[in-house]
């Protein structure tokens, strides 16, 4: 998930009341859940309607860790919440009630049960469904609550005060009183904005959209977003920072918004196949950049820096790997090489077309297309959209040792200079994944975490002085954050000649020693000095 937007409705009378029903008729096995509210989360009572020794929820992707176990109406006989189901001690059941507590972590999660945002929630509403897939949802709450939207359970609803809904021109929004003014007048213009940009290529979405946006997200990660089918946008930030928000996380917010937008109509209005998350996933995050740009939110010079960032994530991911299209499957990968594919579609669209069709219009036709009846499509579909001679299906298909020059190449001819500028980032980046590499067992999981101000492995046991959750302090008397490029080249000096790389942990004096006994290679980073602009016109 990762990055990923709304349009006008009015509050219906019933759920005004917080009394409206959500969904299907019942059958068997199907549930009515009754949510209240309390101190702690919310308190769902569950009504089966034939008794079960056994009730399974149908979702079993969704972390209910942070649920607590459940009561029955019968206190002599105890049922018990494990995993994905909840189980009887022998005898059947046909209620239960569940107190549904806000996810403590979003950390190896997708969508999230629960989220605060101000004295209501945020409730992934499938998370309750059980096998049959079927669920009513009812609220016993003040008059003054309401569940939003009132007629659909697919995904989001908001359970708290009605007075939180604002009404935009292009859907409606709930912001979390908490959150800094500078945050959400961001948020707000870049919704309304991003709905009117893409509402006016793309034509109306699936339904009025919805932005809820709170500064109670759990967190380790410090912002993050998705968007379900009730066509609510999801926006949840973590930690102090953002009560002063700088000027580049203010930006991350709009194209946060921008990207979740898109996915209103790439992946609810069009449907994308199977095992290629590259293409709606890069595709939505190409098209926040390309609305942003021409919208006046983003200059030319930060979205050539957006698309280097993705050029250089997307090579190092992939590097001389031999099938693309798997190492692109997922992660990160999929995003940067999806910007990547796009916008090099972009630029052969824009060249052939003496700038008359371009990539959005590729995606205008493939919604065109999923309103006409036809939703699913796939990167064939993309692909046979693109000029003649196209570099992009050459990036899946050439030898995994001639991809990137022949990248460079088709890129020089379409008018785009580049040079290597590696950031901190990228120096610190080149410096871990070499020693990771190095201390690391073949195939064992390997990675790390940025902190707020040092660096956490994150190591399979196996990972030898690297192992664990470690915390650094120094490598080689450096602070792999604050001195990166000097620590880059202490390492690669310590790799060149064979020798152990010294480090402390975080708070400590003892130095210890990793493993490094093959070069360290300087990292290449795409910076773009010279490239056609971002923005389309009408």
């Amino acid at each position: 998930m990762s990055f990923k937007t709304r349009l006008a409705c009015t509050l219906a009378t019933a759920a005004l009341m917080g009394a409206a029903p959500l969904a299907a008729p019942m059958s068997a096995q199907a549930q009515s859940v009754t949510l209240k509210p309390t101190t702690d989360g919310l308190s769902a009572s569950i009504r089966l309607t034939t008794p079960t020794t056994r009730f399974r929820f149908q979702d079993a992707g969704v972390a209910r860790d942070d649920w607590t176990a459940p009561t029955r109406d019968a206190p002599t006989r105890d049922a018990r919440l494990s995993g994905d189901a909840v189980e009887g001690a022998g005898d059947a059941f046909d209620r239960f009630t569940l107190l549904l507590k806000p996810d403590t972590t979003e950390e190896g999660r997708g969508y999230i049960a629960v989220t605060r945002v101000g004295d209501g929630y945020l409730l992934f509403a499938p998370a309750l469904t059980g096998a049959d897939d079927t669920l009513q949802l009812t609220l016993d709450a003040p008059q003054t609550w309401t569940l939003w939207p009132a007629n659909d359970v697919s995904g989001y609803v908001y359970v708290g005060p009605v007075a939180r809904i604002e009404q935009r021109v292009g859907g409606a929004a709930i912001m979390a009183p908490g959150l800094s003014p500078q945050v959400r007048t961001t948020a707000l213009d870049t919704f309304d904005t991003a709905v009117n940009f893409f509402g006016h290529r793309f034509g109306a979405p699936p339904k009025p959209p919805t932005l809820v946006f709170t500064d109670q997200g759990a967190g380790p990660i410090s912002f993050r977003g998705d968007v379900t089918d009730t066509e609510v946008i999801s926006a949840r930030l973590h930690g102090d920072d953002w009560a002063e928000p700088t000027d580049s996380a203010l930006s991350d917010i709009r194209l946060l918004v921008f990207h979740e937008s898109v996915h209103l109509w790439n992946s609810h209005f069009a449907v994308p196949a199977e095992g290629s998350p590259w293409l709606h996933e890069g595709g939505a995050q190409y098209l926040a950049l390309v609305a942003a740009s021409s919208t006046g939110v983003l200059n030319h010079e930060d979205g050539l820096d957006a698309i280097s960032a993705s050029l250089t994530n997307c090579r190092r991911a992939v590097g001389q790997s031999r099938s693309l299209a798997e190492r692109i499957a997922g992660g990160p990968a999929m995003y940067d090489c999806g910007v990547t594919i796009q916008w090099l579609a972009d630029l052969e669209l824009r060249h052939a077309s003496n700038g008359q069709r371009g990539v959005i219009d590729v995606w205008r036709d493939l919604i065109a297309q999923a309103r006409a009846g036809r939703p699913d499509y796939g990167p064939a579909d993309f692909v046979s959209d693109l000029p003649a001679g196209s570099a992009v299906p050459a990036l899946f298909d050439a030898p995994a040792d001639q991809r990137w020059s022949a990248l460079e190449a088709r890129l020089t001819a379409l008018g785009v200079r580049w040079e290597n500028r590696p950031s901190r980032q990228t120096y610190l980046m080149a410096a871990l994944s070499h020693l990771n590499a190095s201390n690391c067992a073949p195939g064992v999981s390997k990675g790390y975490y940025l902190r707020d101000g040092y660096v956490q492995m994150d190591n399979d046991a196996a990972c030898g002085a690297l192992a664990g959750d470690l915390e650094l302090g120094k490598i080689e008397g450096f602070d792999p954050m604050a001195d990166a490029r000097p620590m880059f080249e202490a390492v690669q000096t310590r790799c060149a000649a064979g020798e152990p790389v010294r480090f402390t942990a975080r708070g400590q004096t003892m130095v210890r020693e990793a493993l490094c006994k093959t070069p360290l290679a300087t990292p290449l980073a795409y910076a773009l000095t010279i490239a056609p602009p971002l923005a389309t016109q009408d």
